[in-house]
């Protein structure tokens, strides 16, 4: 796709920058003012030759805020970009609008482009960023597309709250009370219906509301899925579905509409040409493998389905690192469009997905290393781990977090960690030129040297990232001045093992790696393990029958397909549950159910029922639950959900979750299982 390249410009203060050509056609089209006397002026001066004479708001500015990330491909997991370079960019481009039949989303492919750079920003250590952008410039763009039919509609990103759609809705009639928000209405949506209906991000949608759900306490800071429903539907691209001759043509089948050409995408451009009733020349641009979407797609009107689209406004971001030490920063994001949901009120957070070059960080916060003449392990995370207020020294624990509940209040906790954990201390002592760091799982009997591992670390206050990694026998090279690295006193970004206790020691080596006297061992407890959860029992009766009933042979509902017939005269019913859940680190565990429609599974009060459990002590890992539900012969037909939520009390200290905030005193989730069993409810 042509494009005229945008050149960075210096960073001055808002309304001291010199209008660009763009900017000056915009303000001048809202002002009725010729953009030839607007270019190169400040909004500053402008402010004085014609104030009162335009609207005041077009000197005023709105911030856009958003975050640079890296996504891993396998877990989705987001990882910020730190001091990366955000280039915000004005864009006039044109378009060839592509609108599938029986589709409801469109497409949108860039013909030419004309970018000029607004503004320049740097992400912060957590890949943050805000940028003032002048107010004219959005209202130019929310201006020109409510001129235009439709406009305000297609060149809008669906949001994941648009895919779920009824999903959100609140009951009707409405029922007293504050809005639940949409967190409880998710936490009642089974995870498949959600990846049914949202896809990928459905999937994603589930786990990330089950975290929420389950990490809820008293005091601790609200979780709110709302940020998850308004995120974007799609975080990619996704491929438009193609007529079925330029398919024949990518095949090598160069033959559209009648034409037959040497190259494909000629014949494609023509084809493209004579749906738009224009010259082929008009389309030269048109690259079939250069689309963006999909969009909403517009149902007041009919919609041809190909439409030339011209001069659509737009500020666009560009993203620049030096992923490789030589200077120059890459591009490591570009060609984003529409990455803002432009809007009259707040503007929502913009999220930048960074390619798989970028220089990620794996944490944001690091804690305050204090440093003297000897080598030390001193924190997992932001937590210390040589504080005996926080860490039993000799298990390997932390002891605040998901603290045990019994009639003696909350004891200490004996809590494990999981996921990757950074290790910081020190290492920087005198005559260390490396250091590597030593791992025994046999309580110290044998230590072996961790190798393989890699991170990257930050100048600051700015500077090309650098990447950390060891020789093949697991040295690291001591930097010589730690505290002007972000993350400079990180000395392992360790993945820890399945489980157990391990011992970690550092160990220093001279210019010649001849080592030199060790720090001393910590140790640590590392639990990645998810509970075990059995269902026992999940039978059912008719009310009016006896016990025995469970034990009829059409009763079981754990084989394929379970049904329950309440009859062509529908009866009650009663369902039995009981659960067995194990964990080697069990911090809590409860059985639930979920009704269809109006209806519900109600716990009946007899016989007694224990269908939620937290661990009493650190030795309470396993425990049965078990409850007798009610099915009225009133309620809807339909599925209905039986399962079970439990959760490891294993934790990580990075700070994502403010943990420190909270000094540590707080119930975290980050492991759980949850297994769910669907029964249709049927009369006949």
């Amino acid at each position: 796709m042509p494009e005229k390249k945008a050149s960075v410009i210096e960073a001055v203060a808002p309304d001291h920058r010199k209008l660009t050509s763009i900017q000056a056609s915009r303000l001048g089209a809202l002002a009725q003012i010729d953009a030839k006397e607007l270019i190169g002026q400040t909004l500053s001066g402008l402010n004085e030759k014609l104030r009162w004479k335009i609207n005041p708001e077009w000197f005023l500015f709105r911030e856009i805020c958003g975050r640079v990330v890296k996504k891993d491909p396998v877990t989705g997991v987001e990882y910020p970009v730190p001091f990366a370079t955000v280039i915000v960019e004005d864009t006039d481009c044109n378009f060839i609008s592509y609108f599938p039949v029986n589709w409801k989303w469109g497409w949108h492919f860039p013909l030419f482009c004309h970018r000029e750079v607004l503004a320049t920003t740097k992400t912060d250590k957590c890949g943050n960023f805000c940028v003032w952008v002048p107010r004219f410039d959005i209202d130019w763009i929310l201006y020109w597309r409510k001129l235009r039919i439709c406009f305000d509609t297609i060149f809008q990103r669906p949001s994941i709250q648009e895919l779920l759609g009824p999903v959100l809705e609140r009951p009707f009639p409405p029922r007293p009370g504050p809005d639940p928000g949409p967190l409880a209405a998710l936490s009642n949506v089974a995870a498949g219906t959600l990846e049914a209906l949202a896809g990928s991000a459905g999937r994603q949608l589930a786990r990330q509301v089950t975290a929420l759900q389950s990490a809820r306490s008293f005091g601790a800071q609200d979780a709110s899925a709302k940020d998850l429903v308004d995120s974007r539907a799609f975080a990619t691209e996704l491929p438009p579905p193609l007529p079925e001759e330029f398919q024949r043509a990518l095949s090598s089948h160069a033959h559209v509409a009648g034409e037959s050409r040497a190259n494909q995408h000629d014949a494609i451009r023509a084809a493209v040409a004579l749906q738009l009733g224009v010259d082929r020349k008009a389309v030269e641009g048109f690259n079939v493998n250069q689309f963006i979407g999909p969009f909403r797609r517009c149902f007041d009107i009919n919609i041809p389905v190909w439409q030339r689209v011209l001069d659509v406004p737009d500020i666009t971001f560009k993203v620049t690192q030096d992923i490789n030490g030589d200077g120059t920063e890459e591009t490591i994001y570009s060609e984003g469009f529409f990455d803002v949901r432009w809007d009259a009120g707040p503007l929502p957070n913009v999220k930048l997905v960074a390619s798989s070059q970028a220089m990620e960080s794996h944490t944001c916060d690091t804690p305050t290393v204090t440093c003297g003449n000897e080598p030390a392990i001193l924190f997992a995370g932001l937590m210390s781990i040589t504080d005996p207020a926080y860490f039993d020294l000799n298990l390997g624990y932390a002891i605040r977090p998901n603290r045990p509940i019994n009639s003696m209040g909350r004891p200490p906790a004996q809590t494990p960690f999981l996921e990757t954990l950074q290790l910081y201390g020190c290492v920087n002592v005198l005559g260390a030129k490396f250091y590597r760091v030593q791992l025994s799982s046999d309580n110290g009997a044998t230590f072996s040297p961790i190798t393989g591992l890699a991170w990257n670390i930050f100048p600051l206050p700015s500077g090309p990232p650098k990447n950390v990694f060891a020789d093949g026998s697991g040295w690291y090279p001591v930097l010589p001045n730690p505290d002007q690295f972000e993350l400079g006193n990180m000395v392992l970004e360790w993945p820890t093992p399945l489980l157990g206790k391990y011992l970690l020691k550092v160990e220093l080596g001279d210019l010649n790696k001849n080592v030199l006297p060790n720090s001393a061992t910590v140790a640590i407890q590392v639990d990645n393990t998810a509970p075990t959860v059995i269902f026992d029992t999940l039978r059912w009766k008719f009310a009016s029958e006896p016990e025995s009933a469970f034990n009829l042979a059409d009763r079981d509902l754990t084989v394929p397909c379970p049904t329950i017939h309440r009859g062509s005269t529908p009866q009650d019913v009663e369902v039995q549950f009981n659960v067995s859940v194990s964990a080697h680190h069990l911090r809590d565990a409860f059985i639930y159910t979920a009704g269809c429609g109006g209806g519900s599974a109600n716990l009946l009060p007899n016989p007694p029922s224990n269908t939620s459990h937290w661990h009493e002590n650190v030795a309470d890992n396993a425990v049965f639950l078990t409850g007798r539900y009610s099915i009225p012969a009133s309620d809807l037909e339909g599925a209905y959900t039986f399962g079970c939520r439990a959760n490891s009390r294993a934790m990580n200290p990075a700070g994502s979750d403010n943990g420190h905030l909270l000094d540590w005193l707080y119930d975290p989730v980050y492991l759980g299982s949850q297994p769910e069993i669907r029964v249709a409810v049927v009369n006949g």
